[in-house]
């Protein structure tokens, strides 16, 4: 978790964006939070799944079978600015859990009800 911004703690609102665009997300993201689309604040949740790394200096963890293969995202934005970031590796692509647990972690962060 990152804040760019130290003067940002607590936006009034959020507005959903999910790139890309994700099922899976959208259905868990809609019911833990009630998202205004003509917010300024964008939240924006990517994901992204079946990661390989070819590198020799990660072959000790490739073997061992804890590499992680993909990730879930969030920033919060104000036009092209980020504002915050929250970034989790995951060894598979994210489960409605994974969102969950995710996404909590960024509202007790910033403080949303």
């Amino acid at each position: 978790m990152k804040f760019y911004d130290e003067s940002f703690t607590q936006p009034s609102c959020l507005n959903l964006v999910i790139f890309p665009p994700d099922e899976l997300i959208e259905s868990t993201m809609v019911k833990l939070y009630k998202f205004d689309k003509e917010c300024e604040y964008k939240l924006v949740v990517s994901q992204k799944a079946g990661i390989t790394c070819n590198s020799p200096h990660n072959a000790d963890k490739k073997t061992s079978g804890n590499f992680p293969s993909s990730y879930i995202q969030f920033n919060v934005n104000k036009g092209t600015k980020t504002l915050f970031t929250y970034y989790k590796d995951l060894k598979n692509k994210p489960t409605q859990d994974d969102i969950s647990v995710s996404f909590y972690k960024v509202k007790e962060s910033l403080k949303l009800p």
